[in-house]
């Protein structure tokens, strides 16, 4: 589980020069190391190909072409980053594909569709610093909007969260925009909540008195899910866990798409919760008192076959009795064979987790 183009994102810090005041978009402080660094990731692109090297990969081309200028070739890069990211589900993945694609869409001032992708890369089982970054740059549409007080709240949760020299220098850029953008033409108009920013992406739970049954909300209060469920979660990362006789999933249109054919879908996470539903686009399955793993898409990652999972940023924690505790990767295939307890289990796949906070 090697990021394939982790050394590729640190030359990419030193080939970028501070932000441009006039553009809000970063100048070049090394022309020729940038060219090697896109030339590099091609290379890499035609050799890795895994969804999850892919996406790391056309991100980092994404940027550089965004930098470069090339917004279409940045833009195809980065929506591709963001479907392969899509494929696998993983936040840590998903995460900086989308801020890589608001980001295009940012200095092609389509303002509605960035803020939304900024919004959702804010979402999920997400490092501080990767939401810091993402914020940082939200702050700069936002200013473009002329959006200063939601700027500025960007800027501050930036600030809090990620204290890196390259985020702090967008930081101090963006707080003189703000200051400038203030006296000239006030603050703006009122900040939005996240809902709002990302399009309300996801209906909202609500239990029919009468019937006892679940359904959803639309943003206007009305039903868009009719009340046809015995149980019901609320919606993760597009898709809510659902029961009638037994648990599938559905999206926020109401269509199935996880079958309905497991005794659970309650995923036990690394970190010692229990979560109804879907967490990091998967979800432990339960089925005849074995326990596998199940994509969103309603791909199956792992049969159920373990007595017990755990889910885990950089894979899944397996274990057949409770106490000998293996390891497998996000896409399901075995590292290593229930022989270890627990928490050397979940060391090694600590030792896996790559953040990508930026560039973005």
């Amino acid at each position: 589980m090697v990021d394939v183009a982790a050394d590729l994102r640190t030359g990419l810090v030193r080939a970028l020069g501070p932000l441009d005041r006039a553009t809000m978009r970063h100048s070049i402080a090394d022309a020729a190391a940038l060219a090697q660094l896109r030339e590099e990731a091609t290379v890499r692109l035609a050799r890795h190909a895994s969804e999850a090297d892919q996406s790391r990969l056309l991100g980092v081309r994404a940027v550089i072409l965004r930098v470069l200028g090339d917004f279409d070739g940045a833009e195809i890069d980065a929506a591709a980053a963001v479907k392969y990211a899509e494929a696998i589900g993983a936040d840590l993945l998903l995460a900086p594909a989308r801020a890589r694609l608001a980001q295009v869409k940012r200095v092609q001032r389509h303002f509605e569709e960035a803020d939304g992708l900024f919004a959702l890369a804010e979402a999920g089982e997400l490092p501080r610093t990767l939401t810091g970054a993402a914020r940082a740059y939200a702050a700069l549409s936002c200013l473009a909007q002329g959006r200063v007080t939601e700027a500025l709240i960007h800027l501050q949760r930036a600030s809090e969260y990620n204290p890196h020299n390259f985020v702090m220098q967008i930081v101090e850029t963006g707080l003189d925009l703000a200051e400038e953008r203030a006296a000239k033409g006030g603050f703006g108009p009122p900040p939005r909540g996240w809902a709002e920013r990302a399009g309300h992406p996801a209906p909202d739970l609500f239990k029919d008195q009468p019937s006892g049954r679940y359904g959803y909300l639309g943003p206007e209060g009305r039903p868009v899910v009719k009340a046809a469920f015995t149980q019901a979660g609320d919606f993760r990362g597009g898709v809510a866990a659902v029961r009638q006789s037994d648990w599938g999933a559905i999206d926020k249109h109401g269509t199935v798409v996880v079958p309905m054919l497991y005794d659970s879908l309650e995923t036990p996470t690394v970190d010692g919760r229990n979560v109804l539903g879907f967490v990091g686009g998967v979800a432990v399955a339960g089925q005849r008192g074995r326990y596998g793993v199940v994509h969103k898409s309603g791909r199956i990652v792992i049969p159920p076959r373990y007595q017990h999972i755990a889910v885990h940023p950089a894979g899944f924690l397996v274990s057949m009795d409770g106490y000998s505790w293996g390891t497998a990767g996000l896409d399901g295939a075995e590292i290593r064979p229930p022989r270890m307890d627990r928490a050397e289990a979940a060391r090694t796949l600590d030792a896996a987790v790559s953040i990508d906070d930026g560039p973005l």
